[in-house]
């Protein structure tokens, strides 16, 4: 079983949804190191191998208001950065603005795409226009 390290929920109006939420999960990626990856200099490495960062995975499941959970299109992410970098701390407001939100852009797409409603206010980075196919 994955080691949990955070979780929360996003009110869908936060991106202008009216009728589903965001549940994300956050658990440890043991056996990710950044050492093989060439983006990472001594000082990220240094911060990993003390602990102060760590790779992680996030599950992204929509909610609908009555509390029924879509898997049928939740999102998952591999090797998101989280903790204590050199250049600052990567947290849930961060992983919210960035990498949630492109989760929950193609749950929606996934979810419009199969007839299912999915409401949003006019002009929503979730909106039907905002998640629609670029072609």
């Amino acid at each position: 079983m994955a080691d949990m390290l955070d979780w929360w929920t996003v009110p869908g109006g936060r991106w202008g949804v009216l009728n589903l939420d965001f549940k994300v999960e956050l658990t440890r990626e043991s056996g990710v190191r950044p050492h093989r990856f060439a983006d990472y200099g001594e000082a990220e490495l240094n911060t990993f191998d003390g602990g102060d960062w760590q790779f992680a995975r996030i599950r992204m499941v929509p909610v609908t208001r009555d509390l029924v959970d879509l898997i049928g299109v939740e999102q998952t992410l591999s090797h998101v950065e989280w903790g204590e970098m050199p250049g600052g701390r990567i947290d849930r407001e961060q992983v919210t603005d960035e990498q949630v939100l492109e989760l929950a852009r193609n749950a929606v797409f996934g979810l419009r795409r199969v007839g299912m409603p999915v409401e949003s206010e006019p002009g929503s980075e979730l909106s039907v226009q905002a998640t629609a196919a670029p072609f």
